[in-house]
């Protein structure tokens, strides 16, 4: 799948949007309520610009999710306590993405 933006905003910004809660409530709700995502569902999307101090905190958030990955490949850390730290990021992105939302809806 392939998703390609007239605006410069990195695709894992992208990626921590379509892994959010609200995202995924969107999708269900408005755009497709099948278990399938599909390109044409990811062109709906009502993706908000962040500012570069936002972008910042995604991509913080996206890397420390890259770096369990690499650490649970590597052996370094358990799966157990991989996913404790996965639900304390969905909370720490769903919470992060909610406020982003909010401010704009107003």
């Amino acid at each position: 799948m392939s998703l390609f933006s007239q605006i410069t905003i990195p695709d894992w910004y992208f990626v921590c949007m379509i892994n959010s809660r609200f995202i995924s409530f969107y999708v269900d709700d408005f755009i497709n309520n099948t278990s399938h995502f599909q390109i044409n569902d990811a062109r709906q999307l009502p993706i908000i610009i962040p500012t570069e101090d936002k972008l910042k905190e995604f991509e913080i958030l996206f890397l420390s999710v890259i770096e369990i990955k690499e650490q649970q490949a590597l052996s370094l850390i358990s799966l157990n306590k991989a996913e404790t730290k996965f639900i304390y990021i969905q909370e720490k992105l769903d919470d992060m993405v909610d406020k982003l939302y909010r401010i704009y809806s107003i």
